[in-house]
């Protein structure tokens, strides 16, 4: 099926389930609050540097356990493999100053607070202390309880963040972290700045002795009815009740779940059952995470002012797409809302059933974050997590391949914002990382599952085709010659060119045995690896393929090949999972728009067909409703918003319709290459480091490129003419 027969056939679909929804859905009750039309107006981000100051990734530390905490009290099933960068409760911020004048310097801290000024203590009261013109070192030793050790520091009442060091003692030191999102505006760094944004109550979906007058529900003896916000979101669930007996409330990411009575099944603990004793009551529940919430009466009630406070990260929107085709936006928009609710400090793996940051779903993450909202404290967060602790060792490895992401992430990171002090305060941890690989390799260079906990490898959940996960999966081997690579690069951007040439010769012989043992000449295509028994696995799965493409040593002229080979692949679309991010780069990056669309549409087309707003962690479209909401033989282990899903529609935008990509030699130097397939016009907005680009593309006729001063960009045509252009400012291009 070509593009636009599948175009059809989706428009017709749409109809179809407008058509069942109409059926399905009792009458409207109030669509008011929908997020996706208020979020923008609600949420802005911070201008500036921050106020707070603390050690590099203890942010990310602190705010990992916190999370980890409001999980456990709201999440049935938690859990973690694996051992990472442990809370400090110490740390010391240092910074030599020019005073010009008379100064009074003034701080707040989350801590115990001693000051040294040129190393001698200094005795202080209400937290300021006035120096006369002068230089002067100071220091500040924060010792806090229980909670992130950081600082606020004022020089006439102006917060200054710049040129702070910080250091866990008192001899090796980093650059301060400051983020103008954690710590500003009279909070403390680990304070919550989530905005509030009020859901009515979209549909209702199903009810029995119920009856809705005015926006208030009554429910007779016995009766129930079923709420739809349209929105998957975390938040408090509120409304005032009036009645006699048990108001039972049961919430849900789906219809099924919502309407299931199997409570133990669920992944988040029940919400209390009221007794209703005749006294108009306003209930506010806990925090859960929801779209469907269904309200069942014993003695009969009345409901009204039903609402959804959904808590949201306070992001703006930094890059905007609509094209001709209202299944493709539908896709963008889901992806942009999928991204947005799993955001919260980190980018999180599901909200409902676990709410915690893992190492390969958050990294993947800022490859959409970084350019849809563009909050660095929240991809630094994100890629500190997926590192390993200070110093180490085979007992802190859980998922073997997890940490290999955190590289990876900080390549993109870097090319992204152009930020390398992050980069610096990082190197002390980038550098064990990896030297700690090294110690795992075999002779010939490969990393295998005898190191971290009983999980083994995890390239993702779309796995009936291998790689074994116990044994030395080819995908594996060539994330790590990537992060050599990355290593070597980062080295030699520090200045310290033996490490640099150390890595480099690493890659190159890890290169050298990758082709040699995994490269099936005969396929055409990589083979998975070596099994759990040391026996080659000739199987082909698409994990090995999509990482040799990104790493730039999958052979060019095998790769229509493998475009060939790939819908061939058994249960390559019958099982779709949270890495599909890094592949559709892949498919980006050789140029295989058509192929991924038609992908995006087949398969995440289907599940928006069934009426979802976010995008799931896993995707098993061909089986039946019921069966896709089963994970970990659970019957609603499945995350029903996953940020990491939300990545392959904004790649499918950014790097396949725009087809934007940046130099790796040239951090300033862009290309945008169009496939528009058969689109007649898009409109794409998004940032860069400079600034914002800004493409109305059409098919027939001129297209418009307005670029930032500061950078090169390459447009390349529908003939493949390469149009240079290397000032700031809005240009007309010819798409014949």
């Amino acid at each position: 099926m070509n593009l636009q027969d599948r175009l059809t056939y989706h428009s017709t679909m749409k109809k179809l389930l407008f058509i069942c929804m109409c059926i399905i859905y009792m009458q409207q009750y109030s669509a008011a609050g929908n997020l996706n039309r208020t979020t923008g107006s609600t949420t802005t981000q911070s201008a500036g540097k921050g106020e707070y100051m603390w050690y590099p990734g203890q942010l990310s530390a602190h705010l990992q356990q916190k999370r980890l905490k409001e999980s456990r009290q709201r999440c049935v099933n938690v859990g973690y493999p694996g051992n990472f960068y442990a809370p400090v409760f110490n740390t010391t911020f240092l910074k030599e100053v020019k005073l010009t004048q008379q100064t009074l310097i003034t701080w707040a801290s989350t801590g115990q607070v001693k000051l040294w000024v040129n190393d001698n203590e200094k005795a202080y009261r209400r937290n300021s202390i006035t120096l006369p013109k002068g230089k002067y070192k100071l220091r500040f030793e924060v010792k806090a309880d229980n909670t992130l050790p950081s600082i606020k520091v004022s020089f006439n009442g102006k917060a200054s963040v710049e040129g702070w060091k910080a250091g866990l003692n008192n001899s090796d030191w980093n650059l301060a972290e400051s983020s103008p999102v954690f710590g500003v505006h009279g909070r403390m760094p680990l304070d919550g700045p989530e905005k509030t944004v009020e859901l009515k109550v979209d549909s209702i979906c199903d009810s029995r002795n119920a009856s809705v007058q005015n926006g208030a529900i009554t429910l007779q003896p016995g009766g129930y009815v079923l709420l739809d916000f349209h929105e998957l979101e975390l938040g408090q669930l509120t409304f005032v009740v009036k009645g006699k007996g048990q108001l039972i409330t049961v919430v849900g990411e789906s219809k099924k779940e919502a309407l299931s009575n199997n409570l133990k099944g669920f992944e988040q603990y029940p919400l209390d059952t009221l007794m209703l004793n005749s006294t108009e009551t306003k209930v506010v529940f806990p925090e859960r995470a929801l779209r469907y919430v269904r309200l069942i009466s014993e003695q009969g009630c009345e409901i009204s002012n039903v609402s959804f406070q959904a808590k949201v990260w306070p992001i703006s929107s930094l890059m905007s797409f609509e094209c001709n085709d209202s299944h493709i936006n539908a896709i963008w928009n889901a992806s942009v809302a999928t991204m947005r609710t799993s955001t919260h400090g980190f980018y999180l793996d599901g909200v409902k059933r676990d709410y915690l940051p893992w190492s390969m779903d958050a990294v993947l993450s800022t490859f959409g974050g970084d350019y849809l909202f563009g909050d660095e404290q929240v991809s630094r967060n994100c890629l500190s997590v997926a590192m390993l602790p200070l110093n180490p060792t085979k007992a802190d490895l859980g998922i073997p391949d997890y940490p290999l992401h955190a590289l990876v992430g900080f390549d993109h990171y870097f090319k992204r914002y152009g930020d390398f002090n992050t980069i610096l305060s990082y190197r002390d941890r980038i550098e064990q990382l990896l030297k700690f690989y090294e110690t795992l390799q075999d002779k010939r260079g490969f990393i295998t599952s005898n190191v971290g906990s009983s999980w083994g490898f995890i390239p993702g959940w779309a796995t009936k085709r291998g790689p074994d996960k116990k044994g030395a999966p080819t995908y594996a081997q060539i994330m790590l010659y990537d992060n050599f690579k990355i290593g070597a690069n980062f080295a030699e951007l520090w200045g310290d060119r033996k490490m640099a040439n150390h890595y480099r010769a690493k890659a190159e012989a890890l290169r050298k045995n990758i082709m040699q043992y995994f490269w099936d000449e005969q396929q055409g295509l990589f083979v998975n690896g070596y099994n759990a028994k040391g026996e080659l696995d000739k199987t082909i799965s698409h994990h090995a393929q999509y990482w040799a493409i990104l790493a730039g040593i999958f052979p060019t002229n095998s790769l229509d090949h493998l475009f060939e080979e790939l819908p061939k692949i058994p249960y390559y679309r019958d099982y779709v999972s949270y890495e599909k991010g890094y592949e559709f780069l892949a498919y980006s990056k050789a140029r295989k728009v058509r192929e991924m669309w038609d992908f995006l549409l087949d398969v995440f087309g289907c599940w928006l067909e069934q009426g979802h707003t976010r995008f799931p962690e896993n995707f098993s479209y061909k089986k039946s409703v019921d069966e896709q909401f089963v994970f970990y033989k659970r019957p609603f282990g499945l995350s029903l918003c996953h940020g990491a899903n939300g990545v392959p529609g904004v790649v499918a935008v950014l790097n396949g319709i725009a087809g934007f990509s940046q130099s790796d030699r040239e951090p300033n130097h862009y290309t945008i290459r169009p496939d528009l397939m058969d689109l007649k016009w898009a409109n794409i907005e998004f940032p860069v480091k400079e600034g914002k680009i800004k493409l109305q593309l059409k098919r027939i006729g001129k297209s418009v490129i307005e670029i930032p001063a500061g950078c090169k960009v390459d447009f390349v045509d529908n003939n493949n003419r390469t149009i240079s252009l290397g000032k700031g400012g809005v240009y007309m291009i010819d798409s014949k």
